[in-house]
């Protein structure tokens, strides 16, 4: 496998989080992140470290869909520990990459209705080569009002 394949694969790792993200200036709180327009940061380290950087409309659904656990278009995730409430976050569970390659993960965090923080840790295969990652994913809330989308040409 080579190191562009394995950068790919690190890539779509920090993607399990697109909903993720920032401490909560007031700390926990039973008030979910509200729907709306997002600032999300992605650090990770996995073989090189990498920082995502990305602004997104979150819907109602989003944000559940995030609070029943971290998932994405790229892998089908389960986990089978899920804790949520009080502002908290905890996950344990599997992800599986559509051609076949799975990755343990851990997850924890805190949020409030206009900012969460999620730190998580992952195992994985390689060719037979055990490999971990970590990453922290902050988020902030911008607003109510996401931006209009541009029209491609």
């Amino acid at each position: 496998m080579t190191c562009k394949l394995w950068l790919t694969r690190a890539l779509i790792m920090a993607a399990l989080l697109p909903a993720s993200a920032a401490r909560a200036e007031t700390g926990p709180s039973d008030e979910p992140p509200r729907a709306g327009y997002w600032e999300t940061v992605n650090t990770w380290v996995f073989v090189i470290p990498f920082r995502k950087v990305e602004r997104k409309c979150f819907t109602t659904t989003d944000i559940s869909s995030f609070l029943e656990g971290p998932s994405n278009a790229h892998y089908t995730c389960t986990y089978p520990v899920r804790v949520v409430g009080g502002g908290r976050l905890s996950v344990e569970g599997t992800c599986v990459e559509k051609r076949g390659q799975v990755a343990q993960i851990k997850a924890n965090g805190v949020y409030g209705p206009t900012a969460f923080h999620l730190t998580a840790e992952l195992r994985t295969k390689i060719a037979g080569v055990p490999l971990s990652a970590s990453g922290v994913t902050e988020a902030r809330r911008l607003g109510d009002a996401c931006p209009t989308p541009v029209a491609k040409r």
